[in-house]
């Protein structure tokens, strides 16, 4: 018996080398296409922090006024969002809506729109938060923003101690 070579062989090995190089080019342009999707898709979206600082005080004419609890809420992403309400949640997923209607200090309104990179504070009296307690701990609460995509962004537990104030 003789062996016949078969003409097309080689060629048909050449294509499909080429056919494997090909490919291998093509899955590697989608992966890092993939790749560039998510990471500009996440940076392109906003960043927002919450976090309370107790026992700010207000110097005017001379008079201290306060304590206040400042509550920072920062944006660190790439895309303005807006904020439609903060609130102190305790663990059981209760929450009291804080309302200062003090004149001083100069507030902005609610909804307010975060841009990217920036930062906004709001005030309330110590006083308000001690007497709308009703007997829960605010050492378990914690500051948490309700931005106007639904989502709810909560600060760290512990961060509101009125013993400090």
């Amino acid at each position: 018996m003789t062996m016949q070579t078969d003409s097309l062989a080689f060629p048909a090995f050449v294509i499909s080398i080429i056919g494997l190089v090909v490919a291998s080019i093509g899955a590697a342009t989608g992966i890092a296409a993939l790749v560039w999707q998510i990471v500009t898709r996440t940076r392109g979206a906003h960043r927002v922090k919450v976090r309370a600082v107790p026992g700010m005080m207000l110097v005017r004419g001379g008079f201290n006024e306060g304590p206040f609890i400042e509550i920072q809420i920062s944006n660190s992403g790439a895309a303005p969002v807006q904020i439609r309400q903060w609130s102190i949640v305790f663990p059981d997923n209760t929450g009291m809506v804080v309302a200062v209607p003090e004149l001083l200090p100069v507030q902005p309104s609610l909804p307010y729109m975060l841009q990217a990179g920036t930062r906004v504070s709001f005030f309330t009296r110590t006083s308000a938060i001690a007497e709308a307690l009703n007997g829960k701990d605010i050492r378990t609460a914690a500051v948490q923003v309700q931005l106007a995509t639904g989502q709810t962004v909560r600060g760290r537990r512990g961060q509101i101690n009125l013993e400090d104030a």
